[in-house]
């Protein structure tokens, strides 16, 4: 109410101002007079106001009418408006275009007709379960052209007393991306079946490699078993042999010509290098048999006891050995004396005519250590670098250098089961030097 009378002050206000600018005022006799035709004159020019703003505002609603019409029937997407019985009230030019029909020909006809039969189910469902605005998706019938898929949004509309009025829904066609999601779920399967197939003959290679290491496996554990057996059952009749050969020369001694001895020093010296063949095979199969310890190893005890080991043919060839300060690495500390004493025997062993003289150092790497054994020995030929790794391979006769040729290749095994690898650089004349990683399980140094 004061909105009100104040509008009306405003607007007798400003008729006032009107009056004042456009009329000279007439005195009349009686002032009683004067002031009903002012009051007159002010009343007409107020009406005169408001009906110009009542055009104004007529002018505004028909644009904005237009404006709506333009939206409504020009949006990108489908309007229509049902009654309660799902007849067609209101359709915009495109939801017309959507379903190939004049507009004039969809007013009061049933909206169900324009939908798929296998999708008019669903559609009562939808209009059943819309409380305020629900979604579904349906194919709908374009005439003359098949049906197509669309989503429709569908709002329920009720008046000022609650009561249901109608509902409003938009159509949006969706046949593209359908399509788009039917390519891609049909490239998805046919990936799928790809990986699957893929995957299954992986999984049956991984299956086969399986079988085929655990077959290796017994088949390496057996041969290993039978080398140790072997090795061990073989030595008892070869000293019975050479027993038999010694007492056989004692007692006939006086009676065998030169060649007799000569066939028995030939049978036990053969029955010695047979022996000390099997003592190498036996020491070879316990290197790949015997399970294998994983504490702290200090390289500096494991050098002094392979010297230790070593004191006679050091000492009898005068042999020199330095060395850097040595780490600390988990593993087995019997083999890794094994594996120094090898090298070093080694070095001995193929000294050249100057004095043996053996470096041992070693460097620390991102995860492991590399050893190094430099001599300056007789030399390997580059030819042969590959082979001196190979059980009972033997470059020499062994008229010049005794042993079966087995060392090297306990070196090489001892290396691989501490998860490194072992190789040698040299030429002849010129020394070798032996390389060997050690992997860095637990670093104590």
């Amino acid at each position: 109410m004061d909105k009100k009378l104040a509008k009306d002050n405003k607007l007798r206000k400003k008729a006032e101002e009107v009056l004042q600018s456009q009329f000279n005022p007439i005195k009349y006799e009686s002032e009683d007079v004067d002031e009903v035709i002012y009051e007159l004159r002010v009343h007409q020019i107020e009406l005169e106001m408001q009906n110009q703003e009542l055009r104004e505002t007529q002018l505004k609603l028909e644009d904005s009418r237009l404006e709506y019409y333009d939206l409504y029937n020009f949006a990108p997407i489908g309007y229509l408006t049902l009654n309660n019985k799902g007849i067609i009230l209101k359709v915009n030019f495109t939801g017309a275009e959507l379903l190939g029909i004049n507009r004039a020909d969809l007013y009061k006809r049933a909206f169900i007709q324009f939908i798929e039969p296998e999708c008019r189910n669903k559609f009562h469902h939808h209009i059943m379960d819309v409380q305020d605005k629900e979604s579904v998706e349906l194919k709908l019938i374009r005439k003359d052209e098949g049906s197509f898929y669309s989503k429709l949004e569908t709002l329920k509309i009720f008046d000022k007393n609650g009561k249901f009025k109608e509902f409003r829904i938009t159509i949006t066609e969706i046949t593209a991306q359908k399509e788009a999601e039917k390519v891609l779920s049909d490239r998805n399967a046919n990936i799928h079946q790809r990986l699957n197939v893929e995957i299954d003959e992986h999984e049956q290679a991984e299956i086969k490699l399986e079988k085929m290491i655990e077959k290796y496996k017994v088949s390496n554990n057996d041969l290993k078993q039978f080398a140790y057996v072997s090795s061990h059952d073989l030595k008892e009749p070869l000293r019975m042999i050479t027993t038999f050969l010694q007492l056989l020369e004692r007692k006939y001694h006086d009676k065998l010509d030169q060649d007799a001895h000569e066939y028995i020093n030939f049978a036990v010296e053969g029955a010695k290098r047979l022996d000390l063949l099997i003592s190498d095979l036996l020491e070879y199969s316990n290197v790949t048999k015997k399970e294998r310890k994983n504490l702290p190893v200090n390289f500096e005890n494991v050098l002094d006891e392979a010297l230790k080991n070593l004191k006679i043919p050091i000492e009898e060839n005068n042999a020199i050995i330095t060395h850097d300060p040595l780490p600390i690495i988990n593993g087995d500390e019997k083999l890794k004396v094994q594996l120094f004493q090898n090298l070093i025997a080694n070095a001995i062993k193929y000294r050249s005519q100057d004095t043996p003289r053996i470096y041992i150092s070693s460097i620390k790497k991102t995860n492991q250590y590399l050893f190094i054994f430099k001599d300056n020995g007789i030399g390997i030929d580059s030819e042969y670098l590959n082979q001196i790794f190979t059980i009972f391979q033997r470059l020499h006769g062994r008229d010049e250098y005794e042993g079966t040729g087995i060392g090297l290749a306990i070196a090489e095994k001892i290396v691989q089961q501490s998860g490194g690898h072992i190789w040698v650089e040299s030429s002849p004349g010129k020394g070798s030097t032996f390389y060997f990683t050690i992997p860095i399980k637990t670093d104590l140094s």
